[in-house]
């Protein structure tokens, strides 16, 4: 089907993130190379917005104590997700295609916005499967804490190989570990000030 954002032929968001789980490097060339424009690229962050907003309201629902307003506690995940996650992906993006370049990446702040929104998009599916087994699983025990974790994990491996793609790195290993490092400065300075 022609992209009509674009001048490339867009292989479908379904197809892409079906084929990310067998060529994770492969799917993201393919949707750079369909050559997507920023309302597509939007489209691919409210999509990945919507499906967080599924598991969190399922697990709303599942956690819910009687006598709860479900209906508030459902329009603040709305406004929450809806209208502020996508732009800190925005942000989250800007940051990420920085420090890309910042290491020697050659792709663009497009490209870069593209691989973290398609990296949020093809794990959504996971961190609702995660989401949807934790809750199977109970509030008891570290295995609802564990399950959750798992889609997190997923979505740190994905944002890997995507900037790995977009910004021309070799290894996604290196990637991960960076992203890994990243994320951990501010756990640390979460524990470091909660521990004084």
């Amino acid at each position: 089907m022609a992209d009509t954002a674009g001048t490339g032929v867009h292989p479908g968001a379904i197809l892409g993130i079906a084929r990310f789980f067998h060529d994770p490097r492969g799917s993201m060339r393919a949707m750079l190379d369909s050559r997507p424009r920023e309302a597509r690229l939007l489209a691919y962050a409210v999509l990945a917005t919507v499906i967080l907003l599924a598991e969190r309201i399922l697990r709303l629902m599942a956690e819910a104590e009687p006598g709860t307003d479900m209906v508030a506690r459902v329009m603040e995940q709305v406004v929450s997700l809806i209208f502020f996650l996508p732009l800190v992906y925005y942000a989250f993006a800007a940051l990420g295609a920085w420090i890309a370049r910042s290491f020697g990446g050659e792709g663009s702040w497009l490209e870069g916005r593209a691989a973290f929104f398609w990296a949020a998009l093809v794990s959504a599916p996971v961190i609702l499967a995660a989401g949807l087994a934790a809750i199977a699983a109970g509030p008891a025990g570290l295995a609802p804490d564990l399950l959750r974790q798992g889609g997190s994990i997923f979505f740190a491996w994905a944002l890997a190989n995507c900037y790995a793609e977009a910004f021309g790195f070799p290894s996604t290993l290196k990637v991960l570990a960076v992203i890994v490092l990243i994320a951990l400065v501010p756990l640390g300075l979460v524990w470091a000030l909660t521990s004084t």
